[in-house]
């Protein structure tokens, strides 16, 4: 009967334990109640491997563990047949296939322990000059390098490990790293600490250190430095010069390398960090299969300090970024009106919500000497602090073109030929911008590329849109010499004229629904069936449409919104209710 001898543990125990294999498939991982061969240790998957055997022929399978399980030293990705004498090998655990019908009857058969003494002999005891070893990266606890390494090894590796512990400063980490290597391993003449860059495939030394007065010694064998990362194993030889197993290498031949140990630095997610290769020069002076397992607990430990050094270093600079968002937003609220026009038999609402710490809407309400008013609300082709830093100076310079020029059509204009001077390459706003006389109750619009203003109307169902479109210009700054035009449109009592930048229309549900002109033109069905018709109520029943259709799905784009128009000099007050304007600026 097809049976697996385990041959030897993690703690290098060689126990000879023996497990028959019949039509019931078996499954070996770490969890008791999942698994009929159970591994105790933490690289082991809960259900790591399963074994069965199917028409005479045994097959193993890799349940989607972590480490993955390898047959002779090879990684199987699907169902493989075991043939006698496979090794097969889960994290630190080797076990051993044996047939015991194609062994053949008149062969011996081997007494128990005869399977570890074979073991210990192919990996051990081969007669070869050149001795390579490659083993998968484990990361070890401290309990487990209690069990595997002499006590002064130990204290070697606690030493280490109190050192990394000590700082999260990468540029302080490496150098203390380097040293206690070159203390602890007395045969070594260098020391690289080799950063990887996955997105370019580059090999970056970050430190080298020698023993040897050499100034050209930040060379290093890339060869065997990447056959470590690509494999994500271990590498050992004694004369690499010589070593069939990678192959010629310039800078092998050009240091003299003899004695090399190369182990790979890999994140908790698996992923390679860079290496940690130690090499000598001296014939005399080779390392050992017990100096790579000890190299490899001192990397597992420095991998775990150098990618808590780097997330600490992206935490550092993620709260400064964070800490200059706060300000620019601080001074970004102070581009923003302060407060609402107070105009007689007027009302104004306006609501403005960044996606971002800071973005690039704006609207700005700005008082004429004839007692006329301005305002404007425009929106800045893209997000984050390149728009907000664009919206400032158009702001600044919409607001002197304004108050400078003797129309609305020419202030737009003398705007858009300032900016294409400033060469903006490939960004632009849209703006809409109203002259509000409030003698005459008449408003002068101008459309540059924006959303056209609507204005609500008690009497009509819908929105209607006030600036045609043969009216309306390109946005600012596209155009060269672009002439704007305007519109006038009256306006009367219970009228509001409502203008709003795309993130209202693009709020996405949590299915991807935009909210859209549709959304829009139903919040303003329900208020006009409720009787709501000041420029508050009209504002915030449009903003809660939009929280509502959006839910807790992330804002994808600057919301700017500004509702004005004519209500009743002599209001009834509801002082209950406190309905009095308000002017609302949330920044996220």
């Amino acid at each position: 009967m097809p049976s697996l001898v385990l041959l030897r543990t993690p703690q290098g125990e060689a126990l000879g334990e023996k497990y028959s294999l019949g039509s019931t498939p078996l499954v070996l991982g770490r969890s008791p109640d999942d698994c009929q061969i159970v591994l105790p240790q933490e690289d082991v998957s809960r259900k790591h491997a399963q074994i069965c055997l199917t028409q005479g022929v045994c097959y193993i399978e890799d349940l989607k563990s972590r480490n993955k399980t390898f047959v002779n030293n090879r990684e199987i990705v699907s169902r493989t047949a075991l043939k006698d004498g496979d090794r097969v090998k889960i994290c630190g655990f080797m076990f051993c296939y044996r047939d015991e019908k194609a062994q053949g009857v008149n062969k011996p058969q081997p007494k128990p322990g005869d399977e570890i003494a074979e073991e210990l002999i192919e990996e051990e005891d081969q007669p070869n000059t050149t001795t390579t070893v490659e083993a998968t990266l484990k990361r070890l606890g401290n309990k487990q390098v209690l069990e595997v390494q002499p006590s002064d090894k130990l204290r070697a590796i606690l030493a280490i490990s109190n050192v990394i512990s000590r700082t999260f400063e990468i540029r302080k980490l490496l150098p203390q790293i380097a040293e206690e290597l070159l203390t602890l391993f007395r045969q070594a003449d260098r020391c690289f600490l080799i950063e990887y860059v996955p997105e370019t495939d580059r090999l970056i030394p970050t430190l080298v250190k020698s023993r040897l007065p050499t100034t050209t010694n930040e060379r290093f064998s890339s060869t065997i430095v990447r056959k470590c990362i690509h494999s994500l194993e271990s590498y050992l030889s004694e004369d690499a010069s010589s070593d069939k197993n990678i192959g010629f290498a310039q800078s092998i031949s050009d240091f003299r390398i003899r004695s090399v140990m190369c182990v790979p630095l890999v994140s908790a997610e698996n992923k390679p960090l860079g290496v940690i290769q130690l090499d000598s020069q001296d014939r005399t002076k080779r390392f050992s299969k017990d100096d790579l397992q000890l190299l490899v607990c001192v990397a597992n430990q420095a991998a775990i300090a150098i990618e808590n050094a780097r997330m600490h270093s992206e935490l550092v600079i993620q709260h400064k970024f964070e800490e200059e968002n706060k300000a620019a937003s601080k001074v970004q609220r102070g581009f923003l009106p302060q407060k609402l026009p107070e105009i007689p038999g007027y009302e104004f609402f306006s609501h403005y919500v960044s996606a971002r710490t800071v973005g690039g809407d704006y609207y700005d309400f700005v008082p004429l000497p004839d007692g006329r008013y301005a305002i404007l609300l425009g929106d800045v082709s893209g997000k984050g602090v390149p728009a907000a830093l664009l919206m400032a100076r158009v702001s600044g310079e919409a607001k002197i073109c304004i108050l400078t020029e003797p129309t609305v059509a020419e202030a737009i204009t003398k705007l858009n030929d300032q900016l294409l001077q400033t060469n903006l390459e490939d960004r632009y706003i849209t703006l809409a911008a109203v002259i509000l006389d409030p003698d005459q109750h008449q408003a002068t619009l101008v459309n540059a590329g924006h959303i056209p203003p609507a204005v609500f109307d008690p009497h009509s169902p819908t929105l209607t849109v006030c600036v045609p479109e043969e009216v309306s210009g390109f946005p600012v700054g596209w155009v060269p010499g672009f002439a704007y035009e305007s519109v006038t449109i009256p306006l009367e009592v219970g009228q509001t004229l409502i203008l709003f930048t795309d993130g209202i229309l693009d709020a996405e549900s949590a299915n991807g629904t935009r909210f859209g002109e549709e959304g829009v033109q139903a919040v303003i069905k329900r208020i006009r069936n409720l009787a709501l018709f000041q420029p508050k109520q009209v504002g915030e029943a449009i903003i809660t449409g939009v929280r509502q259709h959006a839910l807790n799905h992330p804002q994808f784009d600057d919301i700017a919104l500004v509702c004005f128009g004519r209500v009743n000099e002599h209001p009834t007050v509801d002082i209950e209710s406190n309905n009095s304007s308000v002017h609302e600026i949330e920044l996220k």
